[in-house]
């Protein structure tokens, strides 16, 4: 019995130690609503037929606009509800978007009717940033590459094994 209390007081202080470096961090104040991307990291792209031509990527608390746009920039995104919020951008210091979020599916290109790629419209709600405005509001755009479970994006191969053999036609523009 002992040696059983033992172990558990073991199993108790390994806990307290390690989780704090295992667990992703809370948000007590909520300063980060919803997360960072939450439930839209990825990367996306306005041109599909060209989809290294322009991406928004979405990556934890942080999103990049690059490519043939508008407008090229990096900073903080979170959601807040069905929003997503763009900050801290130092191509437009001290001006934060907000834009609604309305999410979709489409074919991806000849591929079996249950693989379908996400789409994002963002509707610009508000942002004192003209031209990141311009580059992101009322396009389509389509997910590239996802890297989240049962979201796919135009350029994720169906499957593992055609991810590996690269067998399946994959569209132009995604290498």
């Amino acid at each position: 019995m002992l040696i059983l209390g033992g172990l558990l007081v073991v199993i108790v202080i390994g806990w307290v130690l390690l989780a704090p470096r295992i667990l992703p961090p809370a948000d007590p104040d909520g300063s980060d609503p919803g997360g960072a991307g939450a439930g839209l990291d990825g990367r996306w792209t306005r041109t599909p037929d060209d989809a290294l031509a322009t991406t928004l990527e979405l990556a934890g608390a942080s999103y990049t606009l690059s490519g043939a746009l508008t407008f090229t920039g990096a900073g903080r995104a979170a959601r807040d509800g069905d929003d997503l919020l763009l900050t801290d951008d130092a191509a437009c210091p001290d001006a934060d978007g907000r834009y609604a979020v309305e999410l979709g599916e489409i074919d991806r290109f000849g591929l079996l009717p249950e693989h379908r790629a996400q789409t994002m419209t963002l509707t610009l709600r508000s942002d004192a940033c003209a031209d990141r405005a311009e580059a992101l509001a009322g396009a389509t755009w389509v997910l590239r590459a996802s890297g989240r479970d049962g979201v796919f994006g135009i350029c994720d191969a169906p499957n593992e094994e055609a991810a590996i053999t690269g067998h399946w036609p994959e569209p132009s523009g995604c290498s």
